[in-house]
């Protein structure tokens, strides 16, 4: 037998980890219990906030949804031609739903592409 071994078996410390490290996640999962959420695990950051639509928030105006209007549609799109889904934008299922019918109807009328050409597309 090692002596690392016989050391950790004396003093009962788990293998692989410190005394220290096995308390500071104990209490952070003991923390992250606390909160009363019935979550359980660490402990994430604020920003994990629930986002607001702003449309419904009125800082844009609903009727700038069209398909004549590439550029604003283009916001909500990822530089590969993919629709940005709503846990990132914050959107409304109202007005996501539009806008996903928007940008459709931009990429058949060819105002928008299905796909980023290159590097440098811009609509």
């Amino acid at each position: 037998m090692y002596k690392k071994d016989r050391d950790s078996k004396d003093t009962g410390a788990k293998r692989g980890r410190d005394r220290d490290e096995d308390s500071r996640y104990d209490a952070d999962m003991e923390d992250a219990m606390d909160d009363g959420g019935g979550r359980r695990g660490r402990k994430f950051s604020s920003s994990n906030k629930k986002k607001s639509c702003r449309f419904t928030a009125g800082e844009e105006d609903i009727n700038n949804i069209s398909y004549k209007n590439p550029r604003f549609l283009s916001t909500f799109m990822t530089e590969h031609g993919k629709i940005v889904p709503r846990r990132v934008t914050g959107n409304c299922a109202f007005v996501q739903r539009k806008l996903t019918t928007e940008i459709k109807r931009a990429r058949q009328l060819a105002l928008l592409g299905f796909v980023a050409i290159g590097p440098n597309a811009s609509y």
